[in-house]
């Protein structure tokens, strides 16, 4: 059976509590916990049991209610050590609550230092609580006894010194911690321990506390005989005889090393990064406020960021995994130190995104030049796994005064200018301008208005037909999500689903477009008798970071909608990211009865050894082999070939972007199967898909 604990939960969140006391237990403890969930709970839960420690989460509704449970604790004169529960990302604002009387703060996505801070602060809790018995102990006999050292408990640190002074006393705690001898701390002076911490001033201040008969308490930073630093709680007891002077001190010491090297790990945490060691994005925030204050009393040390990103970093995670990319993290962070000036301030400021701090270049075009010769510096080889990894990097440029003269203002315009480099080629270099800023303005305009969208209607669905050649039928169709703007009408997709994709709007908008196919599907295929299937569009978001196979397999449970009257449409680049989890993925799904379409087939990868390995039941063909495609051109010959290629595989082709009767006889004449296009129809609401079914069947019989 492990240590028992008593703890006090304050968390709303059910897996969370799961996860601490999971936590608890593999660390080797045995806790009785209680979980409350609101003020009027803690009033009576926290008097129940003498606990021994607070565990309380950072997230609403008791964030802002974390000052109530410190005074509460203060007013009642409860010593219960209290511990935070923080989201990563609230780290560093969390951490004032250090100086309101929390102990400690633990990332609640790694619990790994929560059984060593409860057991660390169960220790403290326990020598407070006999401290004070030992120090209540000390006051009242002062009077009565000279000499106290037989009654101070020896698993405490005790020295003790005459008036001047000179240590009379230590005992074995006290060698022990200090790696002195007992015989060579006698008749020195505490000045032998090397005091880091404080000032001249200060010592003068606590021996004048101290010489008053008055007790002194603080912490100490002594220095061992073997160099290493050591952190002490130290009570210094003044003795005075019956002319009222002191004779004596005793001096009891707590050694809070552990504490004050998890408060500095703590520091350290919030202000660097702990994969590269470099500064990070709040700590290289002040240092380039610190670089600004210089440059507007001096006029000199010109201020210029650099903001640099790997391009695709995530292929590297994707297929060499999590631990080669954070060794590529590393060595690309040792690069930027190595290629950079002496007096580069290099900062991650997260993922795969750094940026560099200059103040010796004198203009924007010295910097762009030095932005060059940088990223062809990065560019060598990383031998990694067996593999050498090439990268290539973007970067953008900002200086003080263009479009802003604050830190964060700066920081902002190089990423601006960075991201600008990126849409433009990766690889290359841009300088920060107003019209980036527009652009920024302008898409961030349109990304809050989409999250809006969604819940005020503004999304909606159209349904393009698609013709089976042979069997001329209309039984599939397209889903394809639009966007009708209150005040800019139509927003074209091109432009709002890549924002969507950034923001991770695109989560919610694929699963409000299955749910709308699924009305389709329930109205005409279920109700009215005409069978029918609806492809959904997956962007790469959607398909690797959520599970399309259950969201699927929910649909199918609850609705009662068969799988085969749903297909999934991937292009090229997203089905050959990472093969290794896109064909697990595509089985599933095809194994359920799901069709899947490979779409816009000829504008990726094209690469035809990739294509076999696919799961697949449709071959999308891009409108662009239409053009210009006349019987006996090469243009021809590609078509038909691809088109046996697909039925070798077997394969359904789709031919999109029909939009002449010439091209639909072509496409007969070269065994395609299905066609889709204006030829056919434009794309039309739910609700004129029933009407347009018969309207073709009606046509058909009378043909």
């Amino acid at each position: 059976m492990g240590s028992p604990i008593s703890v006090l939960i304050l968390e709303n969140d059910s897996n969370s509590v799961f996860d601490l006391v999971r936590e608890m237990k593999s660390g080797g403890l045995s806790p009785l916990y209680r979980v409350v969930e609101s003020f009027p709970s803690w009033e009576t839960t926290v008097h129940e049991e003498d606990w021994d420690a607070i565990i309380c989460s950072t997230r609403e509704p008791f964030h802002s209610e974390i000052p109530i449970y410190l005074q509460y604790l203060n007013d009642k004169k409860l010593d219960i050590p209290v511990i935070l529960l923080s989201d990563s990302e609230e780290f560093t604002k969390n951490l004032s609550y250090m100086k309101s009387g929390v102990n400690d703060i633990i990332d609640r996505k790694n619990l790994l230092r929560l059984t060593e801070v409860l057991e660390r602060e169960r220790r403290e809790l326990v020598y407070r609580k006999e401290k004070n018995t030992t120090e209540t102990f000390l006051y009242q006999s002062l009077k009565e006894i000279q000499l106290q050292k037989f009654a101070l408990d020896q698993a405490n640190i005790v020295s003790i010194t005459d008036a001047n002074g000179i240590i009379t006393y230590v005992n074995d705690a006290f060698s022990k911690v200090t790696g002195y001898s007992v015989s060579e701390l006698i008749g020195q002076n505490h000045r032998i321990m090397k005091s880091t911490d404080k000032t001249k001033e200060d010592w003068t201040k606590i021996w004048e506390i101290i010489q008053k008969g008055k007790v002194w308490r603080g912490e100490i930073r002594n220095i061992k005989k073997d160099g290493s630093d050591y952190w002490a709680d130290t009570t210094i007891v003044p003795f005075t005889g019956q002319d009222k002077s002191v004779f004596q001190y005793i001096a009891i010491h707590h050694d809070i090393t552990d504490r004050k090297l998890a408060e500095q790990q703590l520091t350290h945490d919030a202000f660097y990064d702990n994969l590269t060691g470099l500064p990070n994005r709040a700590l290289f925030l002040a240092r380039i406020e610190q670089k600004i204050f210089a440059y507007n009393m001096k006029d000199s040390g010109y201020p210029i960021l650099f903001c640099i990103n790997i391009d695709n970093f995530k292929r590297i995670n994707h297929s060499l995994g999590n631990e080669a990319g954070d060794k590529v993290l590393q060595i690309f962070a040792e690069r930027l130190k190595k290629y950079s000036d002496s007096d580069a301030i290099i900062t991650r400021l997260g993922a795969d995104n750094f940026a560099i701090l200059l103040t010796h270049i004198l203009s924007i075009d010295e910097g762009v030049n030095f932005a060059f010769r940088l990223l062809e510096r990065l560019g060598d080889p990383i031998p990694i796994g067996g593999y050498s990894i090439y990268l290539t990097a973007s970067s953008g440029i900002s200086g003080f005064g263009l479009g802003g003269k604050e830190a964060d203002v700066l920081l902002r315009n190089a990423e601006i200018a960075m991201f600008h480099a990126k849409s433009q080629k990766v690889g290359t270099v841009s300088v920060f301008n107003q019209a980036m800023q527009e652009k920024i303005h302008f898409q961030l305009e349109i990304q809050n208005d989409l999250k809006k969208a969604l819940t005020q209607n503004e999304i909606f669905v159209y349904y393009q037909p698609i013709l089976d050649i042979k069997e001329n039928k209309i039984g599939h169709w397209e889903a394809l999500v639009r966007w009708r703007h209150p005040q800019r009408g139509m927003v074209s997709p091109g432009e709002f689903i890549p924002l969507a994709e950034d923001s991770g709007l695109i989560v919610s908008i694929t699963k409000f477009v299955l749910e709308r196919a699924a009305d389709v599907i329930e109205e005409v295929q279920l109700k009215q008798g005409h069978p029918i299937s609806i492809a959904v569009n997956l962007s790469p978001q959607v398909f690797f970071d959520q599970n399309i196979f259950h969201w699927i397999v929910d649909l199918h449970n609850r609705r009662n909608i068969p799988y085969t009257s749903l297909q999934v449409e991937i292009t090229e680049s997203l089905a050959m990211k990472n093969l290794s989890e896109t064909v697990p993925i595509l089985s599933n799904l095809i194994d359920i009865g799901v069709k899947v379409a490979l779409d816009d087939f000829g504008t990726g990868f094209s690469s035809l050894s990739y294509l076999e390995k696919l799961p697949l039941s449709i071959l999308k063909i891009d409108k662009s082999f239409l053009n210009n495609v006349e019987v006996g051109t090469k243009e021809s010959f590609l078509l038909v070939s691809i088109i046996n290629m697909a039925h070798d595989l077997g394969y359904s082709v789709v031919a999109e972007g029909v939009e002449e009767l010439e091209q639909l006889e072509l496409l007969k004449s070269f065994q395609c199967d299905k066609i889709q296009g204006y030829w056919l129809s434009k794309p039309i609401g739910n609700e004129d898909i029933v009407p347009f079914i018969k309207k073709f069947n009606s046509k058909q019989e009378k043909t």
